[in-house]
């Protein structure tokens, strides 16, 4: 007999298991946000520690140098700014190959020496004053010279001229008088000291307080710091004025070379250009270092007729000029540091081959021109073989000289142009000496003063006159 079923007792049951189903859920989906937050968190801090870990990896690897580190030797990273240990290595490393030969004149070699003056400012007489056997006084004897020599010295000592102006009265009567105009103070100093101070902060790179100390303890003389700044001022003035004559010389010339650095003034980042030829040195400051400072400078398309010897910095290769000549130099250190980076290859050791031997050709056949055929087809070779196993930094210059490959050997087509650019690189180094040694610059109105005097100075040694009559010029 079929027992009776109760609906309602399993309808009850039912909803008490469904109400502890929902329940369960509710707790389950509270604990997954939960994981989920979690899981986002930890993320968060994976993300952190990795970014932190990267960080510490790289400031690890300078330890640990699994990588060679970048010198002036082997990159464009100035010497300034290398590590101690590697300027030491500079000293006694160079680019060129040895040549065997001793250090010093060469046999056969015509040397320099001072002579005798033919009249000399002083003289004094050097003698026995005794006997040395009888003890008699030698006074009332005349000497006879046996030997001389020359002691070459000099008086720093301050020279004072008084200037009086006289009038004088003609026998007509006429009082006549010399033209003068009266100074606020009557005592002044001489152009010679004014250009010794342009002279010790431009070319010498001594900053205001050295030139002060210098002059106060060696030649007696007190001069304020805003003196100093007044008398570089009013050279520099004069200065923009043979800057701009440099300038329009300057774009006549068929070859020239530029280059550009960073430096500060007062805490902002400031540009210094050069361009210059064996002749003239024009350097200026500017905000940036794109190709629009040029025209500014010179004028829209004034280099056209210019082959423009640089670095390979992009904003060369934008400009309107008529050819390029890639620096060699600065290829064959950058070259240096894929050697020091691996050294089980050979590739870049054959690269530096290949330039050196087009240098050694033009140096050896100064004002020949070349079929750049052959020695482009060489470089072709190189560039095209497979660098896919080796660092990052071996197909950055491969790809970069794929880029640039027509203005590698452009020397060797024009007597003209020169292999490299150390002439704009020497000629604008004085600004990192400057910076070395004094800081920086504190004002705008200074570095320009500081760029135009020294495209006046390095102008007159390149047409060999002397820094210095350049500068007593602009006082």
């Amino acid at each position: 007999m079929n027992k009776q079923v109760d609906i309602e007792k399993y309808l009850e049951e039912f909803r008490s298991e469904i109400s502890r189903q929902h329940d369960t859920i509710k707790d389950l989906t509270d604990d997954v946000a939960r994981l989920n937050r979690r899981v986002e968190s930890q993320n968060v801090e994976i993300k952190s520690l990795k970014s932190e870990n990267k960080d510490l990896r790289d400031r690890l690897s300078k330890y640990e140098e699994p990588q060679p580190p970048k010198n002036s030797d082997n990159s464009s990273v100035p010497p300034s700014k290398e590590r101690m240990g590697d300027e030491i290595k500079r000293r006694t490393s160079s680019l060129r190959e040895k040549s065997g030969k001793n250090p010093g004149g060469q046999p056969g070699h015509e040397g320099n020496t001072r002579m005798m003056s033919a009249q000399p400012d002083e003289t004094e007489d050097i003698q026995p004053n005794y006997c040395r056997e009888c003890g008699r006084e030698l006074s009332d004897i005349e000497g006879v010279e046996e030997y001389r020599e020359e002691c070459v010295g000099v008086r720093i000592i301050p020279v004072v001229k008084r200037l009086r102006f006289l009038n004088k009265t003609c026998t007509c009567g006429c009082c006549n008088r010399v033209e003068y105009t009266k100074r606020k103070n009557p005592v002044y100093l001489s152009s010679e000291i004014r250009a010794l101070v342009v002279y010790l902060n431009i070319v010498m790179c001594m900053p205001y307080n050295r030139i002060k100390s210098f002059l106060h303890e060696v030649m007696h003389i007190d001069i304020s710091e805003g003196s100093i700044r007044n008398f570089i001022e009013d050279a520099g003035d004069k200065a923009d004025k043979i800057c701009d004559r440099i300038a329009s010389e300057l774009v006549k010339s068929p070859v020239a070379g530029a280059d550009e650095s960073g430096f500060y003034v007062n805490g902002k980042l400031n540009w210094a250009w050069i361009l210059q030829n064996p002749k003239l040195t024009l350097t200026w400051i500017a905000k940036g270092r794109g190709a629009k400072e040029m025209d500014d400078r010179f004028g829209r398309n004034a280099l056209e007729n210019t082959v423009l010897t640089t670095d390979r910095h992009s904003a060369y290769f934008s400009m309107n000029v008529k050819g390029h000549q890639i620096c060699i130099a600065h290829l064959l250190r950058n070259l240096n540091y894929l050697n020091d980076l691996d050294k089980n290859q050979n590739w870049s050791s054959r690269l530096q081959e290949l330039l050196r031997k087009a240098v050694h050709w033009r140096n050896t056949n100064p004002e020949a021109i070349a079929d750049t055929s052959t020695w482009t087809e060489s470089l072709d070779k190189l560039l095209n073989e497979n660098l896919d196993k080796f660092k990052k930094p071996f197909r950055q210059i491969r790809n970069s000289l794929r880029k640039l490959k027509d203005h590698v050997f452009h020397f060797l087509k024009d007597p003209r142009v020169p292999s490299h650019n150390n002439a704009s690189e020497g000629g604008i180094r004085i600004l990192k000496v400057k910076q070395k040694r004094s800081g920086g610059f504190r004002s705008q109105t200074g570095a320009e003063d500081f760029m135009a005097i020294h495209s006046v100075a390095d102008t007159a040694k390149k047409n060999d006159f002397s820094r210095w009559d350049a500068v007593l010029a602009l006082v």
